[in-house]
Formats: C-alpha cells, structure tokens, sequence
C-alpha cells in the first residue's frame, strides 16, 4: 500500500516528464538555404546553396534541457556566387573535395528561454562547433528559433510540426585556414563572411516525407536543390 499512498499524496508534484523530437532538415523543395557575404574594395562576394541536411533533438517545452542536441550538414561544392569560375575558386579555397561538408554540430543552449511558445519565435545563442574547410573551432551563434505546430493550412505546405531556424553570424576566415593573400585577393574577398541561415525543420514520419518529395518531383521534374 505504501507505493500507491506515496503516488497518491505525492504523484501530482512531479513534474511530468519532457520529451525530445526529432526534427529533420531535408527540404525537397530547396527552401532551406545558407548566404554568405564578404565586403572588400573591390566588390562584395554572394554565395548561396540549398543542399543542407541534418537533424535537431529538441522538446519545445524544454529547449534548454541536457538532451537538446543537433547537426546541420551543408555541401560546401555547391556554393553558387554567380561566376562559375569564382565558384571553382571558392570551392579549392573551401578544401571542398576532401571536405565536402561544413558542419554546425550542436551541443546546447547558451541562452534563451525555456520553452518555445507555439507560434512565437525567440531568440537563443546556441552553443557548438563549426567545422569549414576541414577545421573545427568551438562557437557561441545566435539564433532565431520558432516552433510551428502543425494546421490545415501548413499541412497542405508541408507536412509535421515544424521548427523554425534563422540565424546570423559571421565568420572570420583565417580562423578557418581560408588563404585570402596576394595583392588581388585581399581587395577582392574581405576578411570576414557573413552567414544568413534559414530552416524549416519537420518531425513528419518517414511516409509522409516519402510523398513529400514525390510531390516535389511531380511538380518540379525532380528534387529541388542544387546538385
């Protein structure tokens, strides 16, 4: 009797127990895209691409909890900056062909709330690595994060509960071995980049994701992002 008048008198004071969600980052469709901008006298340098993938383990109601974890995946060969020789350049700089991948894992939470109410972004500073061009540095990155539940509406758009992710921060890159010396480079790509994210991230199941991108094909010919 004594294990069920403990839960009687005490069960209603414990805390109910959270729960983490995976939510995946793989947009058939390419909306999920990374920027970069380097100022320098010369002229200012965009790269963009949409071939991002990765996961983040989270639970909306306990966002800064020990379990809150992530990794977000972003092709470095596909950067797109509008000349396809700049874009050669930029990809040896990258080390791109035996680094395919710049990397954010995260580890935790800085800052921010606690809990993410539904609809109502907020801001955080994520803390992590950044792995670029082969080199990992630890990293402290603000960012914009919303949970979407999900609605009639959105279901029609995409399917799951979404969470959002924006974030902006920048990127010094000699930290990161990236050689900008010569007497034309360095007038060309300014020292630091300057780094736009922007996610949908989605805890649909496997099937519903499966007919998410075959609509992607059917409307689209094929997947969506770069190749």
């Amino acid at each position: 009797m004594r294990p069920l008048l403990f839960a009687l008198l005490f069960g209603s004071t414990v805390a109910p127990r959270a729960f983490a969600v995976e939510f995946r980052i793989d947009d058939a469709w390419g909306r999920d895209t990374v920027q970069f901008r380097t100022t320098a006298p010369i002229e200012d340098v965009v790269g963009s691409t949409n071939q991002i993938k990765g996961k983040v383990v989270v639970d909306p109601k306990d966002v800064r909890a020990k379990g809150t974890q992530g990794r977000i995946e972003i092709d470095q060969r596909t950067f797109k900056t509008g000349l396809g020789l700049r874009d050669k350049h930029l990809a040896g700089k990258l080390k791109a062909e035996e680094n395919p991948t710049a990397v954010f894992t995260l580890t935790g939470i800085k800052s921010g709330p606690r809990s993410l109410d539904p609809d109502k972004p907020a801001d955080f500073v994520l803390a992590g690595t950044l792995q670029i061009a082969g080199v990992t540095k630890n990293v402290e990155i603000p960012a914009q994060l919303a949970y979407l539940p999900q609605k009639e509406a959105t279901a029609k758009f995409r399917p799951g509960n979404y969470l959002r992710i924006k974030s902006d921060f920048d990127v010094k890159l000699s930290d990161y071995g990236i050689d900008r010396s010569g007497p034309v480079m360095s007038m060309q790509v300014g020292e630091t980049a300057h780094v736009s994210l922007s996610i949908l991230a989605t805890d649909a199941s496997d099937e519903e994701l499966v007919n998410y991108r075959a609509g992607a094909k059917k409307w689209l010919g094929s997947d969506a992002r770069t190749n």
